[in-house]
C-alpha cells in the first residue's frame, strides 16, 4: 500500500481533504498532517512537523497551496536526477551523486530554508565595492543554479578587476571539475607548480 502525507493549504486544519481522502483508490493510504495553529514561518512549520510526517523512501508528500514551499524541505532523499541536472551534471559518477544525494540529507530541514533564505535575499554589492583583493570568479559553463547575470553582477559591483574563469562544468565545480578548478585557481593566484 503506497502512503500519501498529506499538508493542508492556508488553513492549516486538513478539514478540507476529506472528500480527497473518501476518493482515494484502495492502495492507498491518506494521512493528514494539519498544521499548528501559531503563526510560525516556513522555518519554524517545517521544525515542527517533520518529526511527525515519518517520511520514507517511497512516501509521497502531497503539499498544498501554502503548504507547496514546505515539501522541498523536508528530507526526502534528493533524486539523483536532482543532483546531475543541478548540481554535478548528467556525466557525473554514482559515487558523487550519491555523496551529493547524502550530504544534503545529512542537514536539517529547517538550516535548509534558512539557507535557501539568505541566498535568495543577500546583498553583498557594497562589500564588494569595499574589497581590494583580488577577485576570481570560477563560473562553470553548465551551472543551472547561479544564473550567467551573477557574472555581471559581480563585475559591476567590484572596485577591482575580475578575473572570469569559465570552466567545462557544473554548479558543484569544485566538486565535479576538481583539476581543473585548481588549474585555474594556480594560474590565478599561486605560483605555478614546478615540472
Amino acid at each position: 500500500m503506497r502512503r500519501i502525507v498529506l499538508l493542508p493549504g492556508l488553513d492549516g486544519t486538513g478539514a478540507l481533504f476529506d472528500d480527497f481522502v473518501r476518493a482515494a483508490p484502495a492502495t492507498v493510504r491518506c494521512d493528514v498532517v494539519s498544521l499548528p495553529q501559531e503563526p510560525l514561518g516556513y522555518a519554524q512549520l517545517v521544525e515542527r512537523i517533520a518529526p511527525r510526517l515519518q517520511l520514507g523512501p517511497d512516501t509521497i508528500l502531497l503539499a498544498e497551496s501554502f503548504s507547496g514551499p514546505l515539501a522541498p524541505l523536508f528530507h526526502l532523499p534528493m533524486p539523483a536526477v536532482v543532483a546531475r541536472w543541478f548540481f554535478v551534471g548528467r556525466d557525473a559518477p554514482d559515487d558523487l551523486v550519491e555523496r551529493v544525494q547524502a550530504t544534503v540529507a545529512s542537514v536539517p530541514p529547517a538550516v535548509l530554508a534558512a539557507r535557501v533564505s539568505s541566498v535568495s535575499s543577500v546583498d553583498v554589492v557594497d562589500a564588494l565595492a569595499r574589497c581590494s583583493a583580488p577577485i576570481v570568479y570560477l563560473r562553470g559553463t553548465k551551472d543551472r543554479l547561479v544564473p550567467e547575470a551573477s557574472v555581471d553582477a559581480v563585475m559591476r559591483a567590484a572596485s577591482v578587476p575580475v578575473s572570469v574563469v569559465r570552466i567545462p562544468g557544473p554548479h558543484l565545480l569544485l566538486q565535479a571539475a576538481p583539476e581543473a578548478a585548481w588549474r585555474a585557481i594556480e594560474d590565478a593566484v599561486l605560483e605555478p607548480r614546478a615540472a
